[in-house]
């Protein structure tokens, strides 16, 4: 069952046809990466589903239309990471800002506490909670922001190239723990990225370009075309590359993208 459906939305900026006809559903408890190079419409995506721009009812999140009379009840329960949260920050010190959300709906300061204890633990911001965001460093206020949004306990997690500067190896551990919340808790998760390595977590793989979908569906399908990946400008993460030159000369037999396993593969 669809969690999300955009059907035949056409928009345009400044005269210039952004989307035009552009359909795509997204399946209940999915993990769904769009992945395009710049221009390909990914930001342009993320605000229409915020509500930023106007959809003209094209939308459907959650079984209702995303118009003005429903915008408030879909948000409250659709969690939106954008790339720069200084553009988000409202509060003087992260603690304020995780609880202000939980507030503004009338959550008991117990609950509250509770929620922030877990979440700052679980992405280790807790040693930051004193400290104001905006002061922190863009990867710390990339992890902010995002647990701003796991307060929330979303059923929605949508991620704007959310992830951009944090160091490699937290990154890993963040993308662990959203596969944790995607399998065990059901949060539909849908990420926005350029950056193929981040999309490795998810389990279905949409390359857009210039408001297109150009392929859509699981990895090994999407990776096999490679060449239209480099064509349109996406940078082909190194295990996939290395995973499809060593199918050519059938030292395994399919597609391999976790990094360790490929390695036992090799040395086999």
């Amino acid at each position: 069952m669809d969690i999300l459906n955009i059907s035949n939305l056409t928009f345009r900026y400044k005269n210039k046809f952004i989307f035009d006809n552009f359909n795509l559903s997204v399946e209940r408890g999915s993990w769904t990466t769009i992945a395009g190079p710049n221009g390909a419409g990914k930001t342009t995506l993320v605000k229409l589903l915020a509500g930023l721009e106007k959809s003209y009812s094209n939308i459907t999140i959650l079984d209702k239309t995303l118009n003005k009379k429903n915008l408030l009840n879909i948000r409250k329960e659709v969690g939106f990471v954008f790339d720069n949260p200084d553009n988000f920050f409202a509060c003087e010190t992260v603690l304020d800002e995780l609880a202000f959300s939980l507030e503004n709906l009338g959550e008991s300061p117990k609950t509250i506490k509770k929620k922030i204890d877990e979440i700052s633990k679980l992405l280790k911001i807790d040693g930051l909670l004193n400290e104001n965001p905006y002061d922190l460093s863009g990867g710390e206020k990339q992890k902010v922001a995002l647990a701003c949004a796991l307060m929330l306990e979303p059923r929605i997690l949508i991620l704007d190239d959310a992830l951009l500067m944090i160091d490699i190896n937290e990154k890993k551990q963040i993308l662990n723990i959203l596969k944790d919340y995607n399998k065990n808790k059901k949060v539909t998760i849908l990420s926005f990225t350029h950056n193929l390595d981040e999309a490795i977590y998810s389990d279905r793989l949409v390359i857009l370009n210039r408001g297109i979908i150009t392929i859509d569906g699981s990895f090994p399908k999407v990776f096999s075309e490679e060449m239209v990946m480099r064509k349109i400008g996406l940078e082909v993460p190194f295990e996939i590359e290395l995973s499809q030159k060593l199918r050519v000369y059938n030292i395994i037999d399919e597609l391999e993208l976790d990094p360790e396993r490929l390695v036992s593969l090799i040395w086999k």
